[in-house]
Order: structure tokens, then C-alpha cells, then sequence
């Protein structure tokens, strides 16, 4: 009886991580309705890392690996080319990676959580709430870094708690190590992982008896971390960095400057009051404020259709009331350490994308919320728990009347997120997932033969990594490709060429007459090359054949390869 007493958390865990990977697997190659562009950047990378050993911009394993558009974090590129390399360069490919180290995390925070409280309720609780978090769940389903980040943290502080515990120098090289990878994973953790560490080693540490662990901790840490530490200080990081913070926010500077020129004000009295640091200090604080509004949180989230389903919030509304019971009874006993925890995570979390231009609403940067949120969740719903089992032994009738409303509304919102999610959530942002793009290119790729020269518009959405991904291109051929439009390179078009056949160009406009040639297939799309709605689908010029058209999920075309006649 007590070796089944002793397996049944394993079990209730077992189910919730079955139900995490299924809510986090099923249709990864429908939805999202498409990969978009970052996702084949990921996965292109992959493919080019696992073939050459080098990213596609030629540069052998990079600690900072360039793209086309940006530079950015190589660890996801590195993770995902062994799934390329057993499942092809395709959505399953690319985005399993996310769904199966999203589920894993689920499994750390268990046992983070109970390792710091000792209790299994709690445990499962916490690992429930982020099962089904439709914040989770979304950034689990899409080539996104931070799902990666989280894994990588939680696994990082679990690794550090054990090594404290057990004295395990292994533990604390893991934990190193750990917690380094998450910095190469997505940018925020440059600035919550050191904190987090700091807050860990001062708080359930001692110094002095766990001395050899803790700097063991730190030193592998910042040996593996002085390549992106470097690139950081002097590389592409810092230049990726510029583009977001908000310390290099042009708009700053110009809402000084015309504040300073009000008629009638004192120029010395105006650059007391509106002056830069000023300024700084009071986007940082309307960041924070932001990451924990309502409006973010449960009402409509982060206002990239990508990142947040827009019907709902990050988190579902009757977390609400839990939260809130969940943060009272952490505040109210914040002197226990494990509280103290907890309360520490979710007030750090905000602070990197709070230095961020858009961090107050940014999903990504703040997804580090949904973990303390998660615990939060858990405290509040354990309360609910033990009240209801105390009401259950006073009156069973008030206990069937309260059971039924607090297992209903929640599961029919979950409900009521996943029929949105699958049903309505597809179709409402196509344009986000840059949806028709997949089939314009197979269908290119597989007429190109028959055709002299290949010319298709990159304007509606950068083509090449779309074409290249879904040709599954040479790498090595691209190491040198100048992909920079330039003036009358394509046949008096503005453009550039991957090869002697296929070429990418800016066609200025609707697609013209004098422009067309009967050996060229040309990809063009509805928005940008076809004068208002005009259908060719239906009704083409007589000077063009059009060979297919790609249509969006309501049926309107979005592109078209055509041909001259």
C-alpha cells in the first residue's frame, strides 16, 4: 500500500505531461497554419549547421550566428538539427524541438517545486497550471527560443537547489551549464539569469560550508558564457541589443527635444524636468506596469497576433482569483525561503523587457512570468482545495454546490480556448503566419524546370528564405549571396539572383505588360503586384497565362505564378 501511495504523484505526473505533449504535438504541422519567417530562419540554420558544420552565412559553428535580416542566438539553431536531421526540413522538424523541451519543463517544475516545498499537491498543481497555459502552449508550438530559455532555467535552478542539497559537484557543473545555454538561447536571459543566481546564492546558500559548489556554479558559468560576453561588449549581440533598448529609442529623444521647445518655458527649468534619465525611468516603470495588467494578462495579451491569440489573454481568467489567493498567502509568509522564491522570480521576470522599446506588452521578453504565475496558481488553488474538503466534512450538499461552478467555469474557458485556438484562431491570423507561402513555393519549385528564368517579388514578405528553405537549397551556395536589392541588377528590375536562373525583385508596383516574357515564371502577389481586387484567378490580362493561384483560408487570392503569353 505505501510503494502505490509513493507512485500515485508519479502517475497524476505522468497523465499531466501525456495531456502537456498532446495539447503541445497534435497538428504541429496545421498550426499554426504556417512556419513563418523566423521559424524557417531556425530551421534553415539547422540544416545548414548539420550539413556543413557552418551557419549559412559560412561562419564554423558560431556562438552568434548570422541570419539574413539579424543576428541571433544559436543554441535553438544547434538543439534543432538533430530533429531536422530525423524528421526533415518541414514544421515537424522544426517545431518539435519547442513542444518537446515545452513538456520537459513541465516535468523540472514539478520537482523544482517540490524540492523547495515538499509538497506533492503543490507540485502537481504547478505543473498542471503551466500544462495548460495558453501562454505555454503557444510559444511550445512555434520554432520560438523561449521555450528552450525555460527549460534551460528551470533545469538550471532545479540543478543548483540539488547540487546545495546533496553537495554534488556534478549538480553544480550542471547547473553551470545550464544556466549558461539559456543565455544562448533568447537575449532576456542575460539579465534574469544573473539576477536569479545572485537571489539563489545569497538567499539558500551559505557561503562558507557550501564555498567549492557555489563557485563552481559561477565559474562554469561565466567560462562558457565570455564568447557572448565578448560578442555582447564588442560583436552583433550589442548591435541587436540597440535595436530594442530603449536607451537607443529615438522617440526619446525626440519627445525631449520637443517638450524643450515649448514657447513661453525656461530652456534650464526644461532640462531639469525632461532630460533622458527622466525619460528612461519612466518607460522602465510603464513596462513593468504593463507586463502585470489585466489588459496583458487575461483580456487580450500580447498585440502580436503570433504571440497571443488576441481572444483571450497569456493567461486564462479564472487563474485570476487564484493568483490573487496564491500571492496573499506567499506575501503573508514571505519568510519562508520557498515563498520568498517564488515572489523573487515573478518581480525579476518583468525587468528585462521592461529595458526593452515595446517590453510592456512583449509576450516573449515577459514569458518568464508564466512560471511563478503557474506556482501562484497552484497556492491559490491548494487554499481552494483544502476549503473545499473542509466544507465537504461539515455539509456534503454546500460541497456538491461549490464543486460544481469551480470544475465548470474553468473548463469550459480551457474549452472555449482550444475551440478558438483550433478552429477560428487559423483562419483569423493567416496573414501573421504569413500563410500561402509553403504552397506558392512547392508549386515554384516543381514548374522551374520548365522555365528559363524564375523571377519572384519579394516585396509582400522577404522570398529567399522561404524559396531556399522549401528548395532545401545547398547551404555552401549561399555562404557569400549578397541578398541587398540593387538598382537595375534583373532585367532593368531592382533585385538581386540566388543563381543563374532564379531571382528575387521589387517589381515597384502592379505587374505591367512590358515586363512579362513567355520563358520566365514569375511569383507575384495580390497585395502588391495586382491593381486593386482585381481576381486573375478568374479574369487574367491577355497578355499573361496564370498557371496557379494561392488563395488565403476565406478563398481570396494572395499569389499567383503566371506566365507571359
Amino acid at each position: 500500500m505505501a510503494k502505490i501511495r509513493f507512485f500515485r504523484p508519479l502517475i497524476l505526473l505522468s497523465v499531466i505531461v501525456i495531456v502537456a505533449f498532446l495539447l503541445r504535438t497534435i497538428a504541429l504541422d496545421k498550426n499554426p497554419p504556417e512556419l513563418f519567417g523566423d521559424e524557417l530562419d531556425v530551421g534553415y540554420q539547422a540544416f545548414s549547421l548539420l550539413k556543413t558544420a557552418h551557419d549559412y552565412k559560412g561562419h564554423f559553428l558560431p556562438t552568434y550566428l548570422q541570419s539574413f535580416a539579424e543576428w541571433r542566438t544559436p543554441f535553438l539553431m544547434y538543439v534543432t538539427a538533430p530533429f531536422v536531421a530525423i524528421f526533415g526540413l518541414n514544421e515537424w522538424g522544426v517545431r518539435l524541438p519547442s513542444a518537446v523541451f515545452g513538456s520537459l519543463t513541465i516535468v523540472l517544475l514539478y520537482f523544482l517545486v517540490l524540492h523547495l516545498s515538499k509538497n506533492e499537491k503543490l507540485s502537481l498543481l504547478s505543473a498542471f497550471f503551466l500544462t495548460i497555459s495558453p501562454w505555454h502552449i503557444q510559444y511550445s508550438r512555434a520554432a520560438f527560443e523561449v521555450a528552450l530559455m525555460l527549460f534551460l532555467i528551470v533545469g538550471g535552478l532545479l540543478a543548483f537547489f540539488q547540487a546545495g542539497q546533496k553537495g554534488s559537484f556534478k549538480m553544480g557543473v550542471l547547473a553551470g551549464v545550464l544556466f549558461a545555454l539559456s543565455l544562448y538561447s533568447y537575449n532576456t536571459a542575460n539579465v534574469f539569469v544573473p539576477l536569479m543566481m545572485i537571489f539563489t546564492t545569497f538567499c539558500f546558500f551559505s557561503f562558507k560550508k557550501q564555498k567549492k559548489k557555489i563557485m563552481a556554479v559561477w565559474f562554469i558559468f561565466i567560462i562558457i558564457i565570455i564568447p557572448l560576453i565578448y560578442n555582447i561588449v564588442f560583436g552583433h549581440a550589442a548591435t541587436r541589443y540597440s535595436q530594442f533598448s530603449i536607451f537607443n529609442d529615438q522617440e526619446t529623444v525626440r519627445r525631449i527635444n520637443s517638450m524643450r521647445s515649448y514657447p513661453g518655458t525656461n530652456p534650464i527649468l526644461e532640462q531639469v524636468f525632461h532630460n533622458k534619465p527622466i525619460e528612461w525611468s519612466k518607460k522602465i516603470i510603464q513596462n513593468y506596469a504593463t507586463a502585470f495588467s489585466p489588459q496583458f494578462l487575461f483580456i487580450h495579451g500580447d498585440v502580436t497576433f503570433r504571440h497571443s491569440l488576441h481572444e483571450i489573454g497569456q493567461i486564462l481568467w479564472f487563474q485570476l482569483p487564484l493568483i490573487l489567493l496564491g500571492l496573499y498567502w506567499v506575501v503573508k509568509n514571505f519568510r519562508l525561503k520557498q515563498n520568498l522564491f517564488w515572489l523573487s522570480w515573478l518581480l525579476i521576470a518583468p525587468i528585462p523587457a521592461s529595458l526593452t522599446i515595446d517590453g510592456g506588452y512583449h509576450a516573449s521578453r515577459l514569458i518568464l512570468m508564466v512560471v511563478p504565475l503557474s506556482v501562484l496558481s497552484a497556492y491559490g488553488g491548494l487554499l481552494i482545495i483544502e476549503k473545499l474538503i473542509s466544507f465537504r466534512k461539515k455539509s456534503s450538499v454546500l460541497f456538491g454546490l461549490l464543486l460544481i461552478p469551480i470544475l465548470f467555469i474553468p473548463l469550459m474557458e480551457f474549452l472555449h480556448y482550444q475551440h478558438y485556438y483550433w478552429k477560428h484562431y487559423p483562419i483569423d491570423s493567416w496573414r501573421w503566419w504569413h500563410y500561402g507561402y509553403k504552397e506558392a513555393m512547392t508549386s515554384l519549385i516543381s514548374l522551374e524546370k520548365d522555365f528559363n528564368q524564375v523571377l519572384i517579388e519579394t516585396t509582400y514578405e522577404p522570398a529567399l528564405i522561404r524559396y531556399i528553405f522549401w528548395k532545401k537549397y545547398d547551404p555552401q551556395k549561399i555562404y557569400h549571396l549578397d541578398d541587398q536589392l540593387k538598382e537595375n541588377a534583373v532585367e532593368g528590375l531592382t533585385g538581386f539572383c540566388l543563381d543563374e536562373k532564379v531571382c528575387f525583385v521589387n517589381l515597384r508596383g502592379d505587374l505591367r505588360k512590358e515586363q512579362v516574357k513567355g520563358n520566365t515564371l514569375y511569383l507575384i502577389s495580390q497585395e502588391k503586384n495586382i491593381p486593386g481586387d482585381w481576381d486573375w484567378s478568374e479574369s487574367p490580362p491577355d497578355w499573361v497565362e496564370v498557371i496557379k493561384t494561392i488563395k488565403n483560408p476565406w478563398g481570396d487570392p494572395i499569389f499567383y505564378l503566371v506566365t507571359g503569353v
